[in-house]
């Protein structure tokens, strides 16, 4: 059975556009090269990211777009904008170019609509995997068989001329290498002649020094470059819409099969976390909300001051995220059918907004008191995102309605807008 599906489908056929595609990332993959570590690394990592782009947009030609996908182009071209013109200054070249790789896959993924939930949800996790594993490298030979076939096309519409061409390529070479040997006999005779002639071969000879070696070593790591890069712009776009509903209809259906905790034990256990935030709020209200009347407790500079408590907030984020994710998955009833849960979960919430509020109000006391740098910028732009966080699970816990997506693009727009800082 297998080996009839097999043979039904057939051996791969490309398009003109894949097999064109496949040729430009051997320069576009050098491009990015230059752009990781070469001289004027700004300039490249622009003209990559517009080559990556180009690229993504030809192979998807013609297929319906996700509105979501102008989201993640948009913040990918600011903040590569940003980056060309040396404007990033709140994140540096190294961290923006960093923070450009995923966007850059999310926009390719939604736009070729091969995103699991067909658009961003909570399987986000594996939609990352997709993208920069499962697609990618799953189609890492795909170019060599791409560039084969279109190799094996060419030949068989210049069978005739084979001989031709290659009678042509040695006739070059020996004209080169008879030119050479002339315009050298030729120097000897006079000064300004050898020193006019030297001008024009050197461009026809190979220089084995320093700068040939660093060319050898960027065309190595250019070649799996590029296969990575085409199996995922090219793999994309093959993708078939079954099997991703398959592999999301097989995520969502093995998750209700976590449900095995009873309510009453998650609500006691939430319960728990909440008296113990209101009674850390009543007593170290005056360490906690010392910023709003620019009180430090005692023992505390302001730089001190401000670090605790973004750490404080890192911390019960990460803490009251987790906890209710367990709650979420492994709850025996879902958290909207269980008033107690519900409750529980809204004071988790409710204090980790204040937890923001408190870590902001820090921050905005030591700069006041300093003045912006770029960490002092990453971390309320840290506070502000995890505070619209904590919002869009409260409004999703009460409404039933989804709101990561909206979560995760402001994080995306106000993260490029900070770059023009």
């Amino acid at each position: 059975m297998d080996e009839k599906n097999l043979n039904a489908k057939g051996p791969l056929v490309f398009s003109r556009g894949e097999i064109l595609c496949a040729l430009l990332l051997y320069p576009a993959a050098y491009i990015y090269t230059l752009a990781m570590g070469g001289p004027r690394g700004q300039l490249w990592f622009g003209l990559f990211v517009l080559a990556f782009v180009a690229l993504g947009e030809w192979i998807n030609r013609g297929r319906p777009r996700m509105a979501e996908s102008w989201v993640w182009l948009g913040c990918l071209l600011l903040i590569t904008l940003c980056v060309v013109t040396g404007r990033g200054r709140a994140w540096g070249f190294q961290l923006s170019v960093l923070l450009a790789h995923p966007l850059a896959v999310w926009w390719l993924l939604s736009r070729s609509g091969a995103l699991l939930e067909g658009e961003s949800g909570h399987l986000l996790p594996l939609d990352a995997v997709n993208g920069f594993i499962r697609i990618s490298f799953g189609n890492f030979f795909l170019r060599l068989r791409c560039l084969g076939q279109g190799l094996r096309n060419w030949r068989r519409g210049r069978e005739n001329s084979r001989s031709r061409f290659w009678a042509a390529l040695l006739a070059v070479a020996a004209a080169l290498v008879l030119l050479n040997w002339a315009a050298a006999s030729l120097a000897r005779a006079d000064v300004l002649f050898g020193a006019l002639a030297e001008n024009i071969l050197k461009f026809f000879r190979f220089n084995l020094g320093e700068g040939f070696v660093n060319f050898v070593v960027r065309l190595l790591l250019s070649l799996p470059i590029g296969a990575w890069l085409f199996g995922l712009i090219a793999g994309s776009a093959r993708v078939e819409g079954d099997k991703l509903r398959a592999q999301a209809a097989a995520v969502n259906g093995f998750l209700p099969r976590l449900r095995l905790v009873p309510s009453w034990v998650w609500t006691i256990c939430m319960g728990a976390f909440g008296l113990l935030y209101l009674l850390f709020f009543a007593v170290q209200f005056r360490y906690l909300f010392g910023a709003f009347t620019r009180t430090l407790p005692e023992g505390f500079i302001v730089s001190q001051y401000a670090r605790e408590g973004f750490f404080e907030l890192c911390r019960v984020m990460g803490i009251n995220f987790s906890l209710l994710y367990l709650v979420s998955r492994s709850g025996a009833r879902p958290i909207r059918e269980d008033r107690a849960q519900q409750i529980c979960c809204t004071v988790l919430l409710a204090a980790g907004m204040v937890f923001a509020v408190i870590a902001f109000s820090k921050l905005g006391l030591y700069i006041s008191c300093f003045g912006f740098t770029p960490r002092r910028l990453q971390s309320c732009w840290l506070v502000l995102v995890l505070f619209a966080g904590s919002a869009a699970c409260l409004y999703s816990l009460w409404s039933g309605k989804k709101s990561f997506k909206a979560w995760l693009m402001f994080a995306a727009i106000s993260l490029a807008l900070l770059h023009l800082y």
